[in-house]
């Protein structure tokens, strides 16, 4: 065998042998990938018992497809998916840790009220019926007809008993009625809140929306509404699931309300129409419109079942601008003349 011969062999096994420890490693990658979710699942804190075995179901779909990845898209897929699931779980459990603080700060503060109305009120009527055993050791002290000081001393005893178990007894009743009213207040409170809120987006919904516009119509109060339009909504579900829209429709109004800040009041008009009110000066809040149609247009990823899920949206956005005595008619004309202007795709 000539020497070039034994070169080409030596260079074909050492290829084989670097092959074999690239696929060792990415079997050990994978299998590391794929511990990780495990581990993931297996360890996560539990808040809510239904939340926990969605998320831990949801993992268990991704870590299907780890062990299944054959490309480089695969593996994007998958960690798509696995942070989408990690963020959407965070998110939840801090939703629900907000209102468990809540919660224990709203009983804790009627504790507080209560302790300080009772303690008070206990004190005056304890006052009085300590007064009343004085005034019996004195009957016990003076007379000396034995049958009658041991009834004053069993009286006395009884009533001292009595003391203690009103006590415990009022205590514990105002506890309950408060605990009891505080829930209350707390369903009320949630019924009226979702009665005013869209339920696929999250936002408020046009009644919420109209009924603010209102009141600073009555008052004749200058303001903006940026109105936002998604052109492509209702095509979407022609290739997508509702879970998947809603996400991606959700994602958008996160992005919206970011570039808003706080001092805005952002719900929605109708199926495609999103809007704003907005007390800023117009020619600002027409700067924020055109930042809109520039920057929530494009890709949104939404969870479905354990799986990451790319949708395109693409959205527009206008302003109309509300000035000191302007009709209430002149200006629902001018918002419904945007929202149609932007609703054409």
């Amino acid at each position: 065998m000539s020497p070039s011969g034994g070169g080409s062999l030596i260079s074909i096994r050492k290829a084989t042998d670097d092959l074999g420890k690239l696929e060792e490693t990415i079997k050990t990658v994978r299998a590391t990938y794929v511990h990780a979710i495990l581990s993931t699942s297996h360890y996560s804190v539990e808040i809510d018992a239904g939340d926990s075995t969605k998320f831990r179901n949801n993992l268990e779909v991704v870590r299907a497809q780890a062990e299944g990845a054959a490309d480089e898209e695969d593996w994007r897929s998958i960690q798509a998916s696995f942070r989408g699931e990690l963020r959407d779980h965070r998110d939840r459990s801090l939703a629900r840790l907000t209102k468990l603080r809540n919660e224990l700060k709203t009983a804790a503060d009627a504790m507080e009220i209560f302790a300080e109305n009772v303690v008070s009120s206990s004190a005056d009527h304890k006052e009085g019926l300590q007064d009343a055993l004085g005034t019996l050791d004195a009957v016990i002290r003076e007379e000396s007809i034995l049958k009658v000081r041991d009834a004053l001393v069993q009286t006395k005893a009884q009533i001292s008993s009595s003391i203690e178990r009103m006590e415990q007894e009022h205590h514990l009743i105002i506890a309950q009625l408060r605990d009891e009213i505080r829930s209350l207040h707390d369903q009320i409170d949630a019924d009226r809140k979702a009665h005013h809120v869209d339920g696929a987006t999250g936002v408020w919904n046009r009644q919420k929306l109209q009924s603010q516009m209102e009141q600073m119509l009555e008052h004749d109060e200058s303001f903006c509404v940026l109105v936002v339009g998604i052109r492509n909504l209702r095509r979407l579900d022609q290739r997508y699931s509702p879970a998947v829209i809603e996400g991606g429709v959700k994602a958008l109004l996160q992005r919206l309300a970011k570039m808003l800040g706080d001092n805005s009041m952002v719900g929605r008009w109708d199926e495609e129409i999103f809007a704003a009110i907005l007390q800023i000066d117009p020619s600002y809040a027409i700067s924020i419109s055109r930042q809109a149609s520039q920057k929530l247009s494009g890709t949104y990823t939404a969870q479905e079942n354990g799986m990451s899920r790319n949708i395109e949206l693409q959205a527009v956005a206008g302003v109309i601008e509300r000035q000191r005595g302007m009709d209430k008619t002149a200006f629902y004309k001018k918002l419904d003349q945007m929202a149609e202007v932007l609703s054409k795709g």
